[in-house]
């Protein structure tokens, strides 16, 4: 019994001899692992933007992998299995950032596309109707020039009736003044009759003739000749 025991001691004792030059080797193995699973998150984090979008953590990351290797370089297995780690849980948390960075940016982007093309077309729409105002504006103008000139003729034309009118009342009024009663008096002299008269005397049977002459008769002929005005 007492053999046995110790055989099974000495066997134990051999298995952990044995055993612990491969535990040692598998703590190397884990460290080199999980630098290498780190490296590769902060490039895909890298890839993906995360320098962009997640600077700050992305920063931290690639500090803690750089930790990480110079730990490893040392044989510092532990502490190069924890920044290893570390730096693999901060490449994932800049990767989840970036991705959310980027696609809040990139909606801004596009509300910030929308808006400047509704503002664009808003513009756009003030325009035209600023230029339909200045459309209507010079219509609008051209229209009342163009009654203006209407009146002005109007104008003219009745201050040219009046003109002609008062030219036509000082003309009635000019030849009624000068309207006058003109008296053409026509002499007509008749010339005398003459009358013979034959006396006889007695006792000598003579005939003696004698002519009487009678004065002329003149005779005057008024005619009035009135101008009526025209």
């Amino acid at each position: 019994m007492r053999n046995m025991k110790f055989l099974m001691r000495g066997a134990a004792v051999t298995a952990l001899l044995v055993a612990t030059p491969s535990l040692a080797q598998s703590r190397i193995d884990r460290a080199r692992t999980a630098v290498t699973e780190a490296a590769a998150k902060v490039e895909a984090a890298q890839t993906a933007g995360a320098q962009t979008y997640a600077g700050e953590t992305m920063a931290k990351a690639e500090e803690a992998l750089r930790v990480a290797k110079d730990q490893l370089a040392r044989d510092h297995r532990d502490s190069t299995i924890s920044e290893a780690r570390r730096a693999s849980g901060l490449a994932d948390q800049a990767l989840a950032e970036a991705e959310h960075n980027k696609d809040a940016r990139m909606a801004a982007e596009r509300d910030a596309r929308r808006d400047a093309q509704a503002a664009a077309a808003s513009a756009s729409a003030d325009a035209a109707a600023e230029a339909s105002q200045r459309e209507a504006a010079q219509n609008a103008a051209a229209v009342a020039q163009g009654n203006a000139a209407a009146a002005n003729a109007r104008a003219d034309m009745a201050a040219q009736a009046a003109q002609s009118a008062a030219a036509d009342a000082a003309a009635v009024r000019a030849a009624a003044v000068q309207s006058v009663a003109t008296t053409i008096e026509t002499t007509t002299t008749q010339p005398a009759a003459r009358k013979a008269t034959t006396v006889k005397k007695a006792p000598v049977r003579r005939t003696t003739r004698t002519t009487v002459s009678r004065p002329a008769t003149t005779s005057t002929t008024t005619t009035t000749v009135k101008t009526e005005p025209r």
